[in-house]
């Protein structure tokens, strides 16, 4: 199977090809059991669409407007050395070295689910679930494993990749997957115009000529190089025998349970090594990040109550902090100088966290018109950040109530959660409008329904504990807090 030419997507109506989603008019719609697969999918098909079509931003803003034709898509795979792309060759090197580690496939799902973690729970009642795959999804695994998944899923042997470890992903969502693919296809001339890269960079793709050297410099790293890089040698161990896949419920003619991976001696900026060492960073197009004093970082989700919400700012606009600077990802700059209707899809894996509520999924509305949205959008997510602060501030008034501290540390806790996963609704309600509401009606919105909700919540505290005076006591007294929260000036 070649990832350029043969029916390998898996969709609602059976496998397609990347040519078949570029160049018709039908409206596939991908079937992944796992989200993160599905999210991988994505990520691939875009970077797929890049090597291929290789646009300019004028000529990806007219295929985001016509489509692609097959004539274009043919002409395009001359210039492409197709056997790259076989299945088992794709993303696959072998060492000279001996010593490779063997792996149940389901190590290229989760990364977690086969390790000791206390917290690798959850993802699959059973690891059984999840144990053979047919040769078709074995691309889209092996890109998940080197752009989504931490080092640390395989302990000492593990290594991280070029996005590094528990990287959360940004990807422009369109109204289409064929439009979807293209949105996520970077044009050369914007990526090589916003990165600055020395004469010569390296652009072979790395299962053609792995790196070497103990340090892989951002600056040498192309564009179509960076986006398949490699952390591990992997090679698959193929069956010839047929399975019913447990990732996409194909039937294959031959099946994968285990793969063997050996990681590479070298260091991206990514890694606290490489950063040290003066790789630079590599800016991946589907990494948000942030700039601290030590360098750059991917941004991370951390916590099972972490909520995509509250970074959402700096996904579209960024963000200045006390401590760090962020940046959108490129693909969503990209986005903005094409302009457009669109979605944002924030997705990726709560770093530390295995269980299913450990996963970030969510969809976000974009407006029709970027800039001049943006100062809504933010409005939007800082009354949320500022209600969020009241209702902390509300609730810290127990800590005076002469209760063990741990006691009611794990009290405002879990209201706190309760607030910031009900938010997460609300917020993308909220969104929803912005091409229909001023900034100051979607301000205001935004202020009414957030109050309202830790109102609710700070309420039900109060009802809990109307029995136990002190605490009853404290919170009331909080309430000021939230009841005092107005509008800020126009």
């Amino acid at each position: 199977m070649n990832l350029l030419t043969d029916k390998f997507i898996s969709t609602t109506v059976g496998k397609v090809s990347l040519k078949d989603v570029l160049t018709s008019d039908t409206d596939y719609e991908l079937q992944y059991f796992f989200d993160e697969i599905q999210l991988a999918m994505f990520q691939l098909l875009g970077s797929l669409s890049t090597i291929v079509l290789k646009p300019t931003m004028d000529e990806l803003r007219s295929y985001l407007v016509n489509g692609v034709t097959e004539n274009q898509y043919d002409d395009a795979l001359k210039s492409i050395d197709l056997s790259l792309f076989d299945s088992l060759s794709f993303m696959c090197s072998k060492s000279d070295k001996s010593g490779g580690f063997l792996k149940p496939i389901t190590k290229m799902i989760s990364g977690i689910e086969c390790g000791g973690s206390a917290n690798a729970s959850g993802l699959f009642s059973e690891v059984s679930h999840a144990e053979v795959i047919c040769t078709d999804c074995a691309p889209v695994l092996n890109y998940n494993l080197h752009m989504n998944i931490k080092g640390e899923c395989f302990s000492n042997g593990g290594a991280t990749g070029i996005r590094g470890g528990g990287t959360i992903s940004t990807l422009v969502a369109a109204k289409t997957l064929k439009k979807t693919i293209l949105a996520n296809t970077i044009a050369v001339d914007f990526f090589t115009e916003k990165y600055e890269y020395e004469k010569g960079v390296d652009n072979a793709l790395m299962w053609e000529k792995p790196p070497e050297g103990g340090v892989y410099y951002a600056h040498k790293i192309g564009l179509e190089r960076g986006l398949f890089a490699l952390a591990y040698h992997i090679e698959f161990s193929v069956l010839d025998a047929p399975c019913i896949c447990d990732v996409c419920g194909a039937t294959g003619a031959q099946s994968i349970r285990e793969f063997s991976h050996l990681k590479y001696t070298g260091v991206y900026g990514s890694t606290k090594n490489g950063r040290e060492l003066g790789a630079g960073w590599w800016p991946h197009p589907y990494t948000p990040t942030t700039k601290k004093q030590e360098g750059f970082f991917a941004v991370c989700a951390h916590g099972q109550g972490w909520q995509s919400w509250q970074n959402f700012t700096s996904y579209i606009v960024g963000q200045e902090t006390d401590k760090a600077l962020s940046f959108p990802a490129p693909i969503v700059e990209q986005y903005k100088d094409l302009s457009g209707h669109a979605n944002l899809l924030v997705g990726g894996n709560i770093a530390d966290q295995g269980s299913v509520i450990g996963r970030v999924y969510d969809m976000y509305p974009m407006p029709e018109y970027w800039d001049a949205n943006l100062a809504r959008i933010t409005k939007v997510i800082k009354e949320g950040l500022r209600v969020k602060e009241r209702l902390s501030m509300a609730i810290n008034k127990i800590f005076a109530a002469g209760y063990d501290k741990a006691f009611v540390a794990g009290i405002k806790e879990n209201a706190m959660q309760q607030f910031i996963s009900n938010a997460q609704s609300i917020i993308q309600g909220l969104l929803l409008d912005l091409d229909h509401k001023s900034e100051r009606e979607l301000r205001r919105k935004a202020l009414k329904d957030l109050k309202q909700e830790a109102i609710s919540i700070h309420g039900s505290l109060i009802s809990k504990y109307q029995n136990d005076l002190p605490l009853f006591k404290a919170l009331v007294k909080g309430q000021k807090a939230l009841f005092s929260l107005e509008s800020e000036s126009e």
